[in-house]
């Protein structure tokens, strides 16, 4: 289902703009939700008015039920544009289909924003590489506060990803961050840490380097040794070059150890397809507009 533009969603004469719709539509639900709609009256083939809490919505259904049934709702996307996906009746929106949508869609305008800051802010730096990370995150930070295309399109993305995050929760995987100051030379960098138990994490961190190439550190994190100790290993792209790309990925620090390098397991390239097997490798294709 998604959310006509040219009507007005009140009906009758009712004055009202897209722009008050859609405001008033987005500060009441939030990316994830599940809603229940009311059949109200077919407007035209493919076109139904539906009752949304208290709002009357013109909305494009596939399927045309009697005035007075409910139907439920996804929603996969508020910005740029309103997208709900109609439920079936007896399907599980955490199955394999719409958990693909939200992954799809949060990947999808991940890497639109790491590709505007590699050409807008990252290739612009003039530090070192040694530089702490504490600087770039600064740099991040003062780009988004001064560029508002910027800020919306990484707004759209931690909405988005807020979304997966509580999946991954659902499925007890722990927390995952977005977090691309951390190495901008690269796309995609990520963290998974799951919960300690006697004081031992999890760490996953994911990174997609020049010319395609992923690689993924996973290892354990001991929290009771001072400093804290982390052993890990490179899984990397079974054409991925250890050497060239990847040498601020290790750490020559006495309180890290690299337990050596080993190719990727088969259909995973990041780190929500290591955790979510039915993910596809290629996203293209996706159509996030409504």
């Amino acid at each position: 289902m998604r959310i006509s533009r040219n009507s007005n969603p009140y009906g009758g004469n009712q004055p009202s703009t897209t722009t008050s719709r859609g405001a008033i539509f987005k500060r009441k639900v939030k990316v994830g939700q599940l809603l229940k709609g009311r059949m109200l009256r077919v407007e035209q083939e493919g076109l139904a008015w539906v009752l949304i809490g208290d709002m009357e919505l013109l909305a494009q259904v596939e399927t045309m039920p009697e005035p007075g049934q409910w139907m439920e709702f996804l929603i996969l996307s508020l910005e740029p544009s309103i997208l709900l996906r109609q439920l079936q009746h007896g399907t599980d929106p955490r199955g394999s289909f719409f958990l693909r949508d939200y992954i799809r869609s949060y990947l999808t305008e991940r890497d639109k924003l790491d590709t505007l800051l590699s050409n807008s802010l990252w290739n612009a730096l003039t530090t070192p590489e040694n530089e702490p990370i504490a600087t770039y995150r600064s740099a991040l930070i003062n780009f988004l506060t001064c560029t508002s295309a910027a800020l919306d399109q990484f707004t759209r993305v931690m909405r988005l990803h807020s979304s997966v995050q509580q999946m991954i929760t659902a499925s007890g995987h722990g927390t995952f961050q977005y977090i691309p100051w951390l190495m901008p030379s690269g796309r995609g960098v990520e963290l998974l840490i799951s919960k300690p138990e006697n004081n031992i994490c999890t760490v996953t961190a994911g990174i997609i380097l020049h010319g395609a190439q992923h690689v993924l550190t996973t290892g354990q994190m001991n929290l009771s040794t001072n400093p804290v100790s982390f052993a890990y290993r490179l899984l990397l792209d079974k054409n991925c070059k250890a050497g060239n790309n990847t040498s601020r990925a290790t750490s020559t620090s006495s309180n890290c150890t690299c337990l050596g390098t080993s190719e990727l397991p088969a259909g995973a390239h990041d780190i929500l397809s290591l955790i979510f097997k039915e993910i596809p490798a290629q996203r293209r294709g996706l159509d996030l507009r409504a």
